[in-house]
């Protein structure tokens, strides 16, 4: 890899702060109505607040942190012929002509399809809209 990636991505905390707040939101909303639907039955009324309080106070102490630390050491490099992945696991590349599509998911996220069914995810990276465009060019580049 003697030439300069024509692009390169990080996660970004920003990103997984963004993540993390809806996720907690989606998952605090669907355990307190599963409190009420308790209390409800049992009467048992303080289901509707220990469980989101606990589910809120396991994913601040300890999912997300976790997350964010594997997360936050993968890089990626756009080539003019592949994606060079580093992360905690090494290195992979991943050539152009073997990427079939680019899409981009839940705004933090671009996933690639590969021949052979296989994805590859990129997450938590600003700008996937600009990403997919980037590769899904150079991939274009690629093919005459």
């Amino acid at each position: 890899m003697s030439s300069a990636p024509l692009a390169a991505w990080t996660p970004a905390l920003t990103m997984f702060i963004r993540r993390s707040i809806i996720v907690g939101a989606i998952t605090l909303g669907v355990v307190a109505l599963a409190g009420w639907a308790i209390g409800a039955t049992t009467g048992y009324w303080q289901a509707l607040y220990v469980g989101p309080v606990l589910a809120l106070a396991y994913n601040i102490g300890f999912e997300d942190p976790a997350r964010w630390r594997a997360a936050r050491q993968n890089r990626w490099y756009l080539r003019t012929d592949a994606i060079v992945h580093h992360g905690p696991e090494g290195e992979a590349r991943i050539p152009l002509a073997d990427i079939v599509d680019v899409r981009k998911r839940l705004g933090w996220t671009v996933v690639l399809y590969l021949k052979g069914g296989l994805r590859v995810r990129m997450a938590y990276v600003k700008d996937p809209d600009g990403i997919t465009a980037q590769i899904l060019a150079a991939r274009e580049r690629l093919t005459p």
